[in-house]
């Protein structure tokens, strides 16, 4: 799941229904990859987001990275400020049983490394922090991180941020959208070495969308088969 965007006009029953979805799949994992809040940390509207996603059961364990609304940053060139503010989510989060991953790396079952990164926007962002490898699935809030992540070695990237471009004109897309790397806006790609995901997100801006449906992704993970090469 991604960018939920409490206090935007959303209306936590959307949020309710999307922890339901998730939890009727069964996840063994789960992976929240930003923007939890509309406007950033500290306005107590955070712990309500929170105490809703403490409902997801998955078998291993929910994990999260921030994204810059999270922040209260809302275009690129973030702040030690703006870090902090976002600090203030991630201990909703964490208070609450999900582990936020900044610029980290975890092993939460044996063959499976999670990597989470700080956002692109607000300064966090700092791949020189983690190894990554082929057994490495990344959460990365914002999609623009995703080729570099893949020359260091990721698996798998789960992103969010473009909401899909929040409102997609028939057979031309969406017109406007948050990122240098337009052409990575909504579902899978292949990028050769390492797949990327961008997530639609649940939440809205301005109370709007059009052509561009509210996402739970359920993603099935298989192990790679074994090079033979010499």
């Amino acid at each position: 799941l991604s960018d939920l965007h409490h206090g935007a006009g959303v209306p936590l029953s959307l949020f309710e229904k999307a922890v339901a979805r998730a939890n009727a799949a069964q996840p063994d994992l789960i992976a929240l990859t930003g923007d939890f809040v509309h406007r950033g940390g500290g306005s107590g509207i955070e712990t309500d987001i929170a105490a809703i996603l403490a409902g997801l059961q998955p078998r291993i364990g929910t994990f999260a990275v921030l994204g810059n609304h999270d922040a209260g940053v809302y275009r690129p060139g973030g702040s030690r400020a703006a870090v902090r503010r976002a600090l203030v989510v991630a201990g909703a989060l964490e208070t609450r049983g999900i582990q936020v991953l900044r610029n980290e790396v975890v092993s939460p079952r044996p063959g499976l490394r999670l990597a989470g990164m700080g956002d692109l926007w607000t300064g966090d962002f700092e791949p020189d922090r983690v190894e990554l490898d082929a057994s490495t699935v990344v959460l990365s809030h914002n999609p623009d991180t995703a080729l570099d992540l893949t020359e260091r070695g990721a698996a798998l990237i789960l992103s969010g941020h473009t909401h899909g471009g929040q409102v997609s004109i028939p057979f031309l897309g969406p017109p406007i959208l948050p990122v240098r790397h337009r052409q990575y806006y909504a579902g899978h790609y292949d990028l050769g070495r390492a797949q990327l995901y961008v997530n639609r997100g649940v939440g809205w801006l301005r109370r709007v969308r059009l052509f561009v449906r509210p996402e739970v992704t359920i993603l099935t993970l298989r192990a790679a088969p074994l090079s033979t090469a010499g």
